[in-house]
């Protein structure tokens, strides 16, 4: 067998090794957005002046955390081949809504009052922020298949 035609011994690892990267991308892409946001709308990403600055990194690290789960999951080779329609957007609806309860709860817990709780949830749904940050993933789900190009490519 020669070398073209060997199965790689380590798929899971140059899939973990391009999850990661497309995760940090994926991260690298969030703060650029929010800084365009921020500028055109001359708002903050999280305008609580009670919030502290834990909040918004919770609520990026949660759409982190999906993206690169999402990633990981779509890169296994035994999943099918073709647009990842289904995953795209149920990544993107999870980046949205559980980013946005994840700094719900930040913002309750760092404000020790639980009707902030519904507050926040409430005023952030309909954030450009939040809503951008479940856009751009599903978008970046949506590139799968360039991301598996890139993972199966011969070393």
């Amino acid at each position: 067998m020669n070398d073209s035609t060997r199965p790689d011994p380590q798929p899971f690892s140059r899939g973990l090794s391009v999850a990661v990267m497309t995760t940090v991308l994926y991260g690298a892409v969030l703060v650029a957005a929010y800084g365009i946001i921020s500028v055109l709308t001359d708002r903050d990403v999280v305008s609580e002046p009670d919030a502290g600055p834990l909040v918004g990194i919770a609520m990026t690290g949660t759409a982190l955390v999906i993206m690169f789960f999402a990633m990981l999951g779509g890169l296994r080779p035994d999943r099918a081949r073709g647009l990842p329609v289904a995953r795209a957007l149920v990544t993107g609806l999870g980046v949205y809504l559980l980013s946005t309860l994840a700094g719900a709860v930040m913002y309750a817990i760092v404000t020790g009052r639980l009707p902030a709780f519904i507050v926040f949830l409430g005023n952030y749904l309909l954030s450009p922020f939040v809503i951008s940050s479940g856009v751009i993933a599903t978008l970046f789900i949506l590139l799968l298949p360039v991301f598996r190009l890139v993972n199966s490519r011969a070393r």
